[in-house]
């Protein structure tokens, strides 16, 4: 009990996160709203391609309840071919620019492990950088954030950059293998100059569909880190596998995975549902 209290203090002190000079408060649960550049990310409706297309998926989201928009330009799914830095700034193009005219009060995350990208990215006026590789697959990415000064997702992931789906997790129980990488990394971090961190426990990367439901299981240990959670379970095979369903059927798993993780402690929910999330956050919050 004592320690569950030391957890959840340890949440509280760590709930502020400064992006561009603001405060930002993420003890109230934030939703990431998903937008794939890309024409092959596994839920086909989260994909768009023309400016169009993007502008009227980003209002929606917005109009349901979505304070974040992650952007990005290169599938990450098992299996997905592996894009260039190039290739993926042609696919961005303007829609970062584009998406912070049109919405200037919404946040917008990157989602890249290339520098150069990240590089774009800022130029055009992303606001925070979400890494999946934890800096692994562009060491110099690290530098852009820490030069541009805005926040970093720090994905645990061990993961070889190849979207094996198969597991890289060392010879430990996840849940300190998870605290040892992420401890390191965040040391790291601090070293040169990003203090301001996002912990995704990095769902369906390079971990097994048991490691994956572990590592929900004891979320809570990851509030010791002192960063805010990033949850991202959205219709992923750790629902689909387990359930024998498709994508296109896992809004409901999504929910459930999703409600768990709020009970303990997460603060940003990375979903293609935005409405979904919003009722699970306004059905759960406290009065």
């Amino acid at each position: 009990m004592n320690q569950g209290k030391e957890l959840g203090a340890a949440f509280q002190r760590n709930r502020f996160l400064n992006i561009k000079g603001q405060l930002h408060d993420f003890a109230q649960p934030k939703i990431m709203g998903i937008l794939n550049m890309t024409p092959d990310s596994f839920y086909k409706e989260s994909r768009v391609s023309e400016v169009s297309t993007l502008l009227a998926r980003a209002r929606t989201m917005i109009e349901q309840g979505c304070t974040i928009l992650d952007i990005g330009a290169s599938s990450t799914r098992p299996g997905a071919d592996l894009l260039s830095a190039q290739e993926e700034i042609n696919r961005l193009g303007q829609s970062i620019s584009t998406l912070k005219k049109e919405f200037p009060d919404i946040l917008i995350s990157l989602d890249t492990y290339h520098a150069a990208v990240a590089q774009f990215g800022i130029q055009e006026g992303c606001d925070l950088i979400n890494d999946i590789s934890a800096g692994q697959f562009d060491p110099e990415l690290w530098t852009a954030v820490a030069e541009a000064k805005i926040p970093y997702v720090l994905t645990y992931n061990r993961a070889a950059q190849s979207n094996e789906a198969k597991s890289f997790v060392a010879q430990k129980r996840i849940v300190t293998d998870a605290l040892s990488f992420l401890s390191e990394k965040l040391a790291e971090l601090k070293n040169i100059g990003i203090t301001d961190v996002l912990i995704d426990p990095g769902f369906g990367f390079g971990k097994t569909l048991q490691e994956n439901h572990q590592l929900l299981q004891h979320l809570e240990h990851l509030h010791i880190l002192g960063c805010p959670l990033l949850i991202g379970v959205s219709r992923k095979s750790m629902i689909t596998k387990k359930l024998n369903i498709s994508a296109e059927e896992a809004l409901n798993g999504t929910s459930i995975l999703n409600t768990m993780a709020y009970m303990k402690g997460a603060a940003v929910f990375r979903v293609h549902d935005i409405a979904a999330a919003k009722e699970l956050i306004v059905l759960l919050e406290k009065e």
